[in-house]
């Protein structure tokens, strides 16, 4: 990635620079889940005292998940004390493979959550309504907390002009970080992923996230930073999308691409 490239800070995490980061989901329903959970990642870690990585660098806190019963700030508070990690919040929608939830709701709880002083940075669907992608991100910004913007596909994968052009309204809209997700249904898919990443991650001076879902899409999950990718998402337990890694498993073969990384950057 070149001198010029902007950065995110998450935390005391910084996306768009170094080796890729490893973000894992919270999926918790309960309060007695999320301290499963953060307890889990916790003996991970992320960086050691000598500077070493361990493992984990970002929790994302899956809220579409919790059960609606428990009260969401609460159940924040329990959640960032115990994962000693930056948190970012997400709410997906069915549109999006997550829960039904009306567009006042969702404003309203990004809102809040991202003004509760307990998130590093929060997604939001990209291409919802504009005055709610634009309130939410401005609120956020306001808050100083980052803002992911994103958008998946859970059954196909788009053409490399269609995921440049996402990507292009993503970055217009102001938010901090790129995310397009989607569903390969053949190695060719994948390519065009892989390829799209490349292009875009030398176009936009923002960080990327991309993701092909699914068996096919494993190798985007581990060598999406050789094609400008600067995070992946790694499973402890329960993933929250098909096809995610193991952080066991995963932390090898980063370990082995991140020289190829630097080289490509």
């Amino acid at each position: 990635m070149s001198s010029g490239k902007k950065t995110a800070t998450l935390g005391g995490v910084v996306l768009g620079e170094g080796r890729t980061k490893v973000i894992v989901p919270v999926t918790a329903e309960t309060f007695n889940e999320i301290s499963e959970q953060t307890a889990s990642i916790a003996k991970l870690g992320g960086q050691t005292a000598s500077g070493a990585w361990n493992g984990v660098d970002v929790v994302e806190w899956r809220m579409d998940f919790l059960s609606p019963s428990i009260d969401v700030l609460s159940a924040l508070e329990m959640l960032a004390g115990s994962a000693d990690l930056p948190v970012l919040a997400t709410f997906r929608t069915a549109d999006e493979g997550g829960k039904a939830i009306e567009a006042s709701a969702y404003r309203d709880l990004l809102l809040a959550v991202a003004r509760s002083g307990k998130v590093s940075a929060i997604d939001v669907e990209a291409f919802r309504d504009e005055s709610t992608v634009r309130e939410v991100i401005d609120g956020a910004h306001g808050a100083n907390v980052a803002v992911v913007a994103s958008y998946h596909d859970f059954h196909a994968t788009p053409t490399s002009e269609e995921i440049i052009s996402r990507l292009g309204a993503m970055d217009a809209a102001g938010a901090d970080v790129l995310k397009l997700a989607c569903m390969p249904n053949s190695v060719d898919d994948l390519l065009v992923l892989l390829s799209a990443t490349h292009q875009a991650s030398r176009t936009f001076d923002r960080p990327l996230i991309t993701v092909a879902m699914g068996p096919i899409g494993t190798l985007s999950r581990i060598a999406g930073g050789v094609f400008g990718s600067c995070a992946t998402f790694a499973a402890v337990g329960k993933g929250s999308a098909p096809g995610q890694i193991p952080v066991s498993d995963l932390r090898p073969a980063l370990d082995l691409l991140d020289p190829a990384q630097s080289a490509t950057s």
